[in-house]
């Protein structure tokens, strides 16, 4: 899952909280944000 470097994940109740956290760690390291994508809510069959 993280390759050949170290990664440490976070898992968030809202979007808001997952960017304060995004804002904080962005100065120190390298950051992103990622979300799920659940496609059986979106597709109806």
């Amino acid at each position: 899952m993280t390759g050949t470097g170290s990664c440490v994940y976070g898992i968030f109740k809202d979007k808001q909280s997952a960017k304060a956290a995004y804002q904080k760690l962005k100065k120190q390291y390298q950051t992103y944000i990622c979300s799920s994508y659940n496609s059986s809510k979106e597709l109806k069959i």
